[in-house]
């Protein structure tokens, strides 16, 4: 299989391989498998689920409170 990339995006990976001391197909095998890891642990889809936080009502929204040019 091939994939076209950047030629910067070559140059980083080839990089971040010699840092780790390993292969560039070993990195990118390394990266697909952390992905597939988080994507398991978020559930369905590949995003992760965000807490939805019931902080209670706050009132209504004025000019005055988000500029101070209104006196």
């Amino acid at each position: 299989m091939s994939v076209e990339i950047s030629h910067e995006t070559e140059v980083r990976l080839n990089d971040e391989a010699r840092k780790q001391g390993i292969s560039v197909d070993a990195l990118l095998e390394r990266l697909m498998s952390e992905r597939g890891a988080t994507a398991h642990v978020a559930g369905n889809g590949s995003t992760p689920r965000v807490p939805i936080l019931h902080l209670g009502a706050m009132g209504d929204l004025h000019r005055r409170d988000i500029y101070d040019d209104v006196p």
